[in-house]
């Protein structure tokens, strides 16, 4: 029988995810990519209904295991291959199903902004098949980016929304029983415990029946995200029977990832309990496990931290405070780079991009880009955007940062085209936050002096996930990622280099990166008028600002400003800002 125009003639080598098996997990990340070769060209090609279905349902599972061992980044190309099938195929359940597993692929990555272009896709396809769960189940996708991204504040939006979203849905709905248990995570790490805790109870009741068995490890998350809670509350003793269903849950699986959550979550309770020694045997196994699975390591060193402090081992509990230290940092630059050579390895077909948001990312970004930009250049964008998230909602302070210096390069007589260079690169100035723990950057008030010196090493991190390339960009960025904040007098970081020793980008990108933060109210500090950030400007030049830039730069402001008819003195929000930003990106005629 002749087959469909277009339908493939042969079948699909699906049979490679089967044979492979348990020995995926040895493969190197270019070796597993060489074997699925195969099956990732296979399924660029529309497929007849049954095969695939059956494609669908093999590879999902397949994304699942790799994921389960915190190997993502290998998991998408596969991914992205199923969604490029569904879209050849017209197939819109598929389509939204399989951008959903890309989006959650993409966010363990730490590539943010393409999680949520693919979750936006789904949404998008939610929204055409009028089907509350489905838009319930990409709202809490979204918040899970968020959630990874180190920002609460916006993931607890987006669980908020799913958990509206199937409000009247009647009987067991599973996406009300995750969005509430993802909502009881972020509101933990926000300090709302007793919302919290509400979440955490309505996680349980909105459970299906043998939903444990189904999915133990999000059984055992939600149980542990209710003992943290308690604990926190200072009602102990009610986080028991939650430490004891956790026991039994854990011997329902031999994931990994659940593994270590179970065990973290018991050694919390343990150490509440007094139980410190029971607590630390546990959690040097957690630990063994979780160095194979970086994901998970983050959360196991915290609880051994605090397990050692309550045992009286403060000597053991510095140094698993430093290896804390040392693994966040690490693990922040080695998936910044895996990012990179992801990037390089495949394109992701099919990802969508919300119409609005197109047009906003059109406005701002650069209608003229010089010939010969980096190839991993739209990688690293992504990462400057993740980077920032945790502290700036709309992700977009450095592309704020890097229209404000290529117009002080501009006013200070550089090239046009360099000037150009110098603020596309200064976007990617504070990259190296993605080193930082969240709750430093969202911390209100005065840092103490450790978490100063975690912070005071984002610009060698920003270095380092720079480095081994000579691209001049990328050279250019790096420079300015190490020294932005670097002070005119001195005393700033690192290696205290000032005056004219510091190079002029990253003097620029220091004056744009401050009046950025004043006017939008980053670092905690409540939002200025732009009037009275350029005062501050003032005040700080030849102290940590290059003096004659900084007055070049408020001469910009007020010529900019009175061009477009803004007022800078008025304290009315980001619109007036927006607007000056949105203007200076635009192309001043650079050929």
């Amino acid at each position: 029988m002749t087959p469909a125009p277009g339908i493939r003639a042969h079948p699909l080598p699906i049979d490679i995810l089967e044979n492979l098996g348990p020995r995926a997990a040895q493969l190197d990340r270019r070796e597993l990519a060489r074997v699925l070769a195969p099956l990732v060209d296979g399924l660029r090609e529309p497929l007849p209904d049954p095969e695939r279905a059956a494609a669908a349902e093999a590879v999902m599972a397949f994304c699942r295991r790799l994921y389960g061992g915190g190997r993502s980044g290998d998991a998408l190309p596969l991914g992205s291959a199923l969604l490029a099938q569904a879209i050849a195929a017209g197939d819109p359940v598929l389509e939204r199903c399989a951008a959903g597993v890309c989006g959650l692929l993409a966010s363990d990555t730490m590539d943010i902004v393409s999680a949520v272009d693919y979750q936006l896709r789904a949404l998008k396809l939610a929204q055409r098949e009028a089907n509350p769960v489905g838009l319930a189940g990409v709202w809490n996708n979204i918040g899970l980016a968020f959630s990874v991204a180190g920002n609460y504040d916006l993931s607890t939006r987006c669980f908020r929304r799913a958990i509206t979203t199937v409000a009247a849905e009647p009987g067991p709905v599973h996406v009300r029983y995750t969005a509430a248990s993802n909502m009881a995570n972020g509101l933990f790490h926000l300090g709302e415990l007793e919302e919290g805790l509400h979440f955490g109870e309505l996680a349980l009741r909105a459970a299906q029946p043998g939903y444990a068995t189904k999915d133990p490890h999000g059984a055992i998350l939600l149980r542990r995200n209710i003992i943290w809670l308690l604990v926190a509350s200072e009602r102990v003793e009610e986080a028991r029977v939650h430490a004891d269903e956790i026991a039994a849950l854990s011997r329902l699986t031999t994931a990994t990832r659940s593994l270590i959550a179970a065990a973290t979550g018991r050694a919390s309770y343990e150490v509440a309990t007094g139980q410190a020694d029971i607590a630390l045997t546990r959690l040097e196994d957690a630990l063994a496990r979780a160095r194979s699975v970086p994901a998970s390591l983050r959360d196991t060193l915290a609880c051994a931290v605090r397990a050692e402090e309550s045992a009286g081992n403060a000597e053991r509990a510095l140094l698993r405070l430093q290896e804390l230290r040392d693994h966040v940092y690490r693990v922040a630059i080695e998936r910044a780079r895996d990012h990179v050579e992801l990037a390089g390895l495949f394109e992701a077909p099919g990802r969508g991009v919300d119409p609005q948001q197109e047009q906003a990312r059109a406005r701002l970004v650069p209608r003229l880009r010089p010939p010969g930009e980096p190839e991993e250049w739209k990688a690293y964008q992504r990462l400057g955007v993740a980077a920032v998230l945790r502290m700036d909602n709309t992700g977009w302070h450095g592309i704020r940062v890097g229209a404000l210096t290529k117009a002080l390069a501009l006013a200070h007589g550089i090239a046009p085209l360099q000037a150009l260079e110098i603020g596309l690169a200064a976007e990617l100035h504070d990259i190296g936050l993605v080193t930082v723990p969240e709750a430093i950057l969202a911390k209100k008030g005065e840092l103490n002096d450790a978490e100063r010196s975690l912070v005071e090493r984002h610009t060698d991190a920003g270095a380092e996930i720079l480095r081994n390339d000579d691209h001049p960009r990328i050279l250019l960025a790096r420079e300015i990622a190490r020294y932005h904040h670097a002070r005119w007098d001195g005393t700033g970081y690192p290696e205290r280099v000032g005056g004219r020793f510091i190079p002029l980008p990253a003097r620029m990108c220091a004056v744009a990166d401050a009046y950025d933060s004043m006017v939008c109210g980053l670092d905690g500090r409540p939002a200025m008028s732009m009037n009275d950030a350029l005062e501050e400007l003032r005040r700080e030049a030849g102290r940590q600002f290059d003096p004659e830039l900084a007055d070049r730069f408020g001469a910009m402001i007020r010529d900019e400003t009175a061009d477009l008819g803004v007022d800078p003195a008025a304290v009315t929000g980001l619109e007036s800002f927006q607007e000056l930003v949105v203007s200076l990106h635009e192309d001043r005629g650079f050929i």
